[in-house]
């Protein structure tokens, strides 16, 4: 009334127009409801774009150049966009649920991940070493991959920024966690999160300054590369 200067009846009749009917009681339920960590992604489309990837030469040149090889290939359903010049790395929840894909441009380095993917509360490849009992962190999925091709039970955080969910997820299934983080300070970074977390868990292997990453490592250096992490250990030691 004062502040539109209507009669006192004016305003119920303005007020009431302006009403509208709330189910106050769904609202507190709907709020309530906890919403599923994981939504299931489409699988037929993760094996059409991994069937892709196998008949596209530039697919498999790509693959090639990051020294991935076809049983990679298939075994990780990685995959191939040839409308977004983009190959794909599929992502599943710890119980082996496919969640989506992180994809990666061929040309130069634009990420594209699926809507909503939960990459937060998942680790990659976990749902493939749960049972290993030892695992190596990494950043990259490529690089956790290039591990396994060597014989390493491997996972990658998928990014530098790692997630409580992510380390609650290392102490849940892994007693011996060996962190190689990238030669760089979001590397630094995530090796320092993980550390910070999980304490006398975690072991650390540094790789030489000359490379990158581990996936600028030869087949024949990752292999080595526990040899690498005693001398390590044994220079702090001294």
């Amino acid at each position: 009334m004062h502040t539109s200067a209507r009669t006192y009846f004016e305003s119920v009749r303005y007020i009431k127009s302006k009403e509208t009917e709330t189910d106050l009681s769904y609202q507190i339920n709907q709020t309530l409801v906890q919403k599923p960590d994981y939504v299931p992604y489409d699988e037929l489309q993760i094996k059409r774009l991994n069937q892709q990837a196998l008949e596209s030469p530039r697919a498999t040149r790509y693959y090639d150049g990051r020294l991935i090889n076809e049983t990679s290939i298939k075994k990780f359903q990685l995959g191939f966009s040839e409308k977004q010049d983009m190959v794909t790395i599929p992502v599943h929840s710890p119980d082996g649920i496919p969640v989506g894909f992180v994809g990666r441009s061929i040309e130069g380095k634009e990420f594209k991940n699926t809507p909503g993917l939960p990459k937060s509360k998942t680790l990659f490849n976990i749902h493939r070493v749960k049972t290993a009992g030892k695992v190596y962190v990494v950043e990259s999925s490529f690089d956790a991959i290039r591990l396994d091709q060597c014989g390493f039970p491997a996972v990658a955080t998928l990014g530098a920024n790692v997630s409580s969910f992510q380390t609650d997820l290392l102490i849940k299934y892994f007693n011996n966690v060996i962190v190689i983080a990238d030669n760089d300070e979001a590397g630094g970074n995530m090796k320092d999160r993980i550390v910070e977390r999980l304490g006398s868990r975690v072991t650390v292997i540094k790789i030489d300054k000359q490379y990158k990453d581990i996936g600028d490592m030869s087949d024949e250096a990752i292999k080595n590369i526990d040899e690498s992490f005693d001398k390590t250990i044994a220079s702090m030691l001294n």
